[in-house]
């Protein structure tokens, strides 16, 4: 409803200035070119992938507004030019046997100004980086947007079963573990503190910065979890005050990889174990378990494990690799 009110909001915006010099507004209109070069996640050039580039604003038309189309060539790289009265452009990328790419407006750097009617910097290489589709394999994965059944107690969560541990739910492996402390003084006052730890011990997690929803590769982490530096706990914090900006440990753009089940040898080694990793932060976040023993955590969309009945279900909705 936001993004069809912004776009309804532009639209209007362009109606009411159909009649009006938007030089008078924006300032004069200039030319610019930019340079895409396409390259894989190794920096080798993709040639014959389809970039396109839109420029301008919504409901506006050319000059000021346009989109091009083009193939990369054999260097992997994609000349668009045009002119508007504004500074913004988005692309995207994409070629069979690879994670598309996109980004959207606002996340590019715009042009900065204007100079003898080019806008400035002049074709400037914008980098685009298309990862290879590898080896996608099936996995659990759901979204989790809930909060802890009880307080001040232990409660396990099964990532197999998709539910708390009995009795809060169907779950019985307590793969990652949980006690909520809440001290509330009013609706905007409060403490909460959230520890996270593991019922096995040579489990844990570590934190990661995955890509951006809406801008970059669709597969936004790397191919593989890390094969060691997992803790075995983590205690996460928000504070709030009226008026006051909220303080917390808390990363909703952020993410994690995880080790569970693991098994060692006698040296310590581990020889089992399932890897898996997690978009966003507890407890508004997507998580994805790969049960083959293997550090791979590319997901391959078409084969979730949990089998849902309805992909527009609000837990299985959309997830991406």
């Amino acid at each position: 409803m936001k993004r069809l009110l912004i776009y309804l909001g532009w639209i209007l915006l362009a109606a009411s200035l159909g009649a009006v010099d938007l030089t008078k507004v924006w300032g004069p209109r200039a030319s610019f070119q930019v340079t895409f070069r396409v390259i894989d996640e190794e920096g080798r050039p993709v040639e014959g992938a389809k970039l396109g580039c839109g420029w301008g604003r919504m409901g506006f038309k050319e000059p000021d507004a346009g989109q091009a189309n083009l193939l990369t060539g054999q260097i992997g790289e994609a000349v668009v030019t045009g002119r508007s009265v504004f500074n913004e452009y988005a692309f995207h990328a994409e070629k069979p046997g690879y994670y598309e790419t996109r980004a959207p407006r606002p996340d590019l750097p715009l042009f900065k100004e204007r100079a003898n009617g080019r806008w400035q910097p002049w074709n400037p290489t914008v980098p685009v980086v298309l990862k290879r589709i590898r080896n996608p394999v099936p996995m659990y994965v759901r979204r989790v947007s809930a909060s802890l059944p009880v307080l001040n107690k232990t409660v396990g969560y099964d990532l197999e079963i998709g539910d708390w541990v009995e009795p809060q739910g169907k779950g019985h492996t307590a793969d990652m573990v949980f006690v909520g402390i809440l001290e509330q003084r009013a609706s905007q006052d409060f403490d909460w503190e959230l520890q996270v730890s593991f019922s096995n011990p040579a489990d844990g997690l570590q934190r990661f910065s995955p890509g951006s929803q809406t801008s970059g590769s669709k597969l936004r982490s790397p191919y593989e979890a890390p094969a060691d530096g997992y803790v075995p706990s983590l205690t996460l914090t928000q504070s709030r005050r009226p008026n006051v900006r909220d303080q917390t440990t808390f990363k909703p753009e952020g993410g994690y990889f995880f080790r569970v089940r693991t098994e060692l040898d006698a040296q310590g080694n581990v020889v089992k174990a399932w890897y898996g990793k997690i978009y966003g932060d507890f407890f508004d976040m997507a998580y994805y378990l790969n049960p083959d023993g293997t550090r791979n955590v590319e997901f391959d969309p078409k084969r979730n494990l949990f089998h849902p009945q309805n992909d527009r279900d609000s837990a299985f909705w959309n997830l991406g690799p």
